[in-house]
């Protein structure tokens, strides 16, 4: 073989070597990628897979969750314990008029029972507000489907009406009662949170308006004297329903009536005493109102000298006071008017505080006109009575006589 030759032979080994070495170096490179889309592929079922473990467990964990806060298995205790439990919510918040009842009964291919349910009544936002924080703080598979509420008109009262939605499953955890659990699900963990921020827009009417109290007089009294007058307030809020209450110290005895806000006392030591009547609404948020009192005590004057038996005057007699009635007390032209019917004469005098008239013979002027009692006095007899509505004058209560 020539020079030539082999110099050939070997430029066209070279070749054959270097081309073996290219299909090698991509054989090798095939073989890599397929491997790798392999890996990837495993990677992705791994990832699938553990996934599906996961949502597994999560719906393993619901499922646990739902048997825990299921009604009985038994469909007729679930009615049953569900509709009490219901009833007592309604009735705990004080619902007027309440109604609850079992409206349906749903299977769903046996894996759970739905049953429906209706609570109706009567009662204020408050009430309402206080109904919805226990349906949701109940740790139940139940949930509210509907809720109506409608005002009554002309008064604070609400019309509510709830459509309830409870669930039965056959695995449920608690057989022959309901479960006892917190839900955790509300947001603000006391009820008082949810009243001050509901009831402080008072959904359900106008802003309230706060009660001003009409203006009461200081007061003076002797002691062992018997006081009485009667504190009162009004409302811009007709609806609006006041209760009173007082604040004081060292008024031993005293009584004071919350609903019509009538004071009593009788003191027994002389002195300056203060007390603090206060006035609220049930209104949405409730406003009140306060006004103080200064009650002056002091010793009765000593009895006059006896003078002698030829200089006594004697008083003119007040015996046809049982022939006389307070009739009616009204309100004339912005005024009390007290109605004293004077039997033994066949006429009714219509009288205003300050006005005079006789009993027999014996001058008596209005001193004050309360809701249902007048109070009179006798200059000349140096008596103050104080007459309820209905009754004559000679059956009045004596009180302490005062000049002034």
């Amino acid at each position: 073989m020539t020079k030539r030759e082999r110099f050939l032979a070997a430029i066209v080994g070279s070749l054959f070597l270097l081309g073996g070495l290219m299909y090698g170096i991509s054989y090798l490179s095939r073989t890599i990628s397929d491997k790798r889309a392999q890996a990837l592929s495993l990677e992705g079922q791994i990832r699938d897979k553990q996934r599906t473990v996961r949502l597994s467990m999560l719906a393993a964990d619901r499922l646990t969750l739902y048997e825990r806060r299921s009604l009985p298995p038994d469909l007729e205790k679930a009615r049953s314990l569900y509709q009490t439990w219901l009833l007592k919510a309604v009735t705990d918040v004080g619902l007027s008029e309440p109604i609850v009842n079992v409206v349906s009964s749903q299977s769903h291919r046996g894996l759970y029972h739905q049953l429906g349910f209706t609570v109706s009544g009567r009662g204020d936002l408050k009430q309402l507000t206080e109904l919805l924080y226990a349906f949701y703080k109940a740790d139940y598979l139940h949930r509210i489907r509907r809720l109506s509420v409608k005002r009554i008109q002309g008064s604070r009262q609400l019309d509510i009406a709830i459509a309830i939605e409870a669930v039965s499953l056959p695995t449920a955890t608690h057989l022959e009662q309901l479960s006892d659990f917190d839900s955790g699900r509300l947001a603000h963990g006391n009820l008082e949170k949810y009243l001050d921020t509901i009831l402080a827009r008072n959904l359900s009417g106008p802003p309230n308006q706060p009660p001003a109290f009409e203006s009461i007089s200081d007061q003076r009294v002797n002691t062992n004297s018997s006081l009485s007058f009667t504190v009162r307030a009004r409302d811009p809020d007709r609806n609006d329903q006041l209760r009173y209450w007082m604040e004081a110290d060292g008024l031993a005895g005293a009584e004071f009536d919350r609903r019509s806000g009538q004071f009593r006392w009788r003191p027994s030591r002389a002195g300056e005493y203060r007390v603090t009547f206060h006035v609220s609404d049930d209104g949405f948020p409730s406003m009140s109102a306060s006004q103080r009192v200064r009650i002056t005590v002091t010793d009765p004057p000593p009895p006059p000298a006896t003078k002698p038996p030829e200089t006594i005057v004697s008083k003119p007699s007040f015996a046809m006071a049982k022939f006389v009635y307070v009739t009616a007390i009204t309100e004339s032209a912005g005024r009390r008017q007290a109605w004293i019917s004077l039997r033994t004469e066949g006429k009714t005098l219509k009288l205003h505080e300050g006005d005079e008239f006789n009993v027999g013979q014996v001058p008596v002027t209005v001193r004050r006109i309360e809701d249902s009692a007048v109070e009179l006095e006798s200059a000349i007899l140096e008596k103050r009575i104080r007459v309820t509505l209905g009754k004559s004058v000679a059956e009045g209560d004596d009180l302490a006589y005062s000049s002034s």
